[in-house]
């Protein structure tokens, strides 16, 4: 039997965590800052640069999978080893569930199972500190409800164009066709929102 979800091929993947959206919740706002200070509990401040919830779940008023996703950011100062071992001990994943050198980024989670998905779901992304596009994504869908909308409305129509056939979902090798479907969207958005905000999260 498959103890990690790192052992669990692309299919199995699929089936176990299948694509859902529901709408976003206070609650996940009070998650993240919950979970953040159990983070920064168990780490050294030295080498935490900055913490962010990132992703739709920290968009009001619109459609998300129901995952808090956690954009923490370190420096050169940082202990990588000693760090993902002090996230263990909040039962942040045994296993990495994602791994990239350039650029640098682990990706762990909490509350994911080869038995599903827990109550409450995150994902750690861990990366240097950077001008990262997700910041501002999510700065600009809060600024703009009507942006924010309409993402939310792509996403429903990505998820139907899934369960009805006309777009891969994670066929063995290749990447999550939900991602991969919002990525002009979101690219484009991004930059916009960059050229708006000018330099905010730039180091």
């Amino acid at each position: 039997m498959k103890e990690h979800i790192s052992e669990l091929s692309p299919d199995e993947f699929q089936k176990t965590f299948p694509i859902e959206l529901k709408d976003v919740i206070s609650d996940y706002s009070e998650w993240y800052e919950e979970e953040k200070d159990k983070i920064l509990s168990v780490l050294s401040e030295n080498g935490i640069a900055r913490i962010n919830h990132i992703g739709s779940t920290a968009i009001p008023n619109i459609k998300a999978k129901p995952i808090v996703d956690i954009l923490l950011e370190i420096d050169d100062t940082c202990h990588i080893k000693k760090l993902v071992e002090a996230l263990k001990e909040i039962d942040f994943g045994t296993e990495i569930l994602y791994r990239k050198e350039e650029p640098f980024e682990l990706l762990m989670s909490k509350g994911m199972t080869v038995n599903g998905f827990g109550q409450r779901v995150f994902l750690l992304h861990i990366r240097y500190l950077g001008d990262w596009n997700e910041l501002y994504f999510r700065d600009y869908l809060m600024d703009n409800p009507d942006i924010a909308e309409e993402y939310s409305n792509l996403k429903i129509q990505i998820l139907k164009d899934i369960n009805d056939g006309r777009i891969e979902r994670m066929p063995n090798g290749k990447p999550n066709g939900y991602s991969a479907a919002k990525y002009a969207f979101v690219d484009d958005i991004s930059h916009k929102a960059k050229l708006t905000y000018k330099n905010r999260y730039k180091i």
